[in-house]
């Protein structure tokens, strides 16, 4: 095996075969990871500097937590991370994943506990924003990325989306389906015991009340479940009558299906874009969704971790959101 054999496998110059297995200059992680991978799998015969580069690779692990059973969401969230980590299976990584459901901080700190059974290098979380999580995550000495959903403390970095602005902008299209004449809105989210739901209400809410003819008369929780969401919907509307509904969450089939029982003319405006929501946005049930690129999240999230523990140089930009946009139903 030879250099120009190793730079044609790895799809790049013999220049920057020659650099990464001599120490000189810099270039890619991910590509210096590839070359050295090509080198160590074809027995090639290096020198001195290069064979300590190859001896000196580790396997690396990174643990992922997420609140991910029962949401269909999280499937492209899953996907992308899937997808990353494949990329750098011949670099000697991998991933263990724990899928759990709901919004228990118990079960939360256990699916930690298991994937630290692994002896990760680095984790990955959505964490609920419970003081006891907090201090869970504080106690670790590895380094963490949190995805999806954040809390205020210090981290690797954070992906996701932005929830003020993805509540805002909810919130602008609520004002043009209800104008001037204003009306009454109900909120459902899946639990305040995430940031990010908490946000998205904070950024509907502020949006809304600049039309002091829209009041919002209810927010519920619906645990991100669909027959959750179908009983508190369905308990919603018979307290409150509302002209409009934003569902800030999961859960949006149940609460769907709960406004069809209903027979009342209200109007809905949802997140995210799950095969239900496209097929009620498809028939004109959903006013509009407002999504937020799931797939890159994960794509993203271990990229950033894969990076750090080859290179230990810190992602550019601490906070990473990914886009909000404004799906209706003509948008493809």
């Amino acid at each position: 095996m030879t250099i120009k054999e190793i730079a044609a496998l790895a799809g790049t110059s013999r220049g920057t075969v020659d650099r990464v297995l001599n120490g000189r200059g810099n270039v890619n992680s991910e590509l210096a990871d590839r070359i050295i991978s090509i080198a160590t799998q074809n027995n090639y015969q290096p020198n001195q500097h290069a064979q300590a580069l190859i001896k000196s690779r580790k396997h690396m692990t990174i643990g992922v937590v997420i609140n991910s059973l029962g949401n269909e969401f999280f499937d492209d969230v899953l996907r992308g991370i899937h997808d990353r980590a494949q990329k750098y299976l011949s670099s000697g990584f991998s991933i263990i994943v724990k899928e759990i459901k709901g919004y228990d901080g118990n079960e939360q700190i256990s699916a930690i506990d298991m994937v630290l059974e692994h002896d990760v290098d680095a984790l990955a979380i959505m964490p609920l924003d419970l003081p006891e999580v907090r201090e869970k995550l504080k106690s670790l000495k590895i380094p963490i990325v949190m995805f999806n959903t954040d809390i205020q403390m210090d981290k690797l970095a954070f992906v996701g989306c932005d929830y003020y602005n993805s509540g805002g902008l909810s919130g602008d299209i609520a004002k043009l389906i209800m104008g001037s004449r204003g009306g009454k809105i109900g909120i459902v989210i899946g639990s305040f015991m995430m940031q990010g739901h908490k946000l998205r209400i904070s950024g509907f809410t502020d949006s809304v009340n600049t039309n002091e003819n829209m009041n919002i008369v209810a927010c519920v929780e619906n645990a991100d479940d669909d027959s959750r969401s179908y009983e508190v919907t369905k308990e919603l509307i018979s307290e409150h009558h509302p002209d409009l509904i934003y569902f800030g969450a999961a859960g949006v089939k149940g609460g769907v299906e709960a406004v069809l029982d209903s027979n009342e003319n209200i109007q809905i405006i949802t997140v995210d874009e799950t095969t239900p929501t496209r097929e009620y946005l498809d028939k004109g049930v959903i006013s509009a969704t407002v999504t937020q690129q799931p797939y890159i999240q994960g794509v993203l999230t271990i990229k950033i971790l894969y990076n750090y523990l080859s290179s230990k140089k810190p992602p550019r930009e601490r906070y990473n959101y990914t886009e909000n946009q404004v799906k209706l139903r003509n948008s493809k």
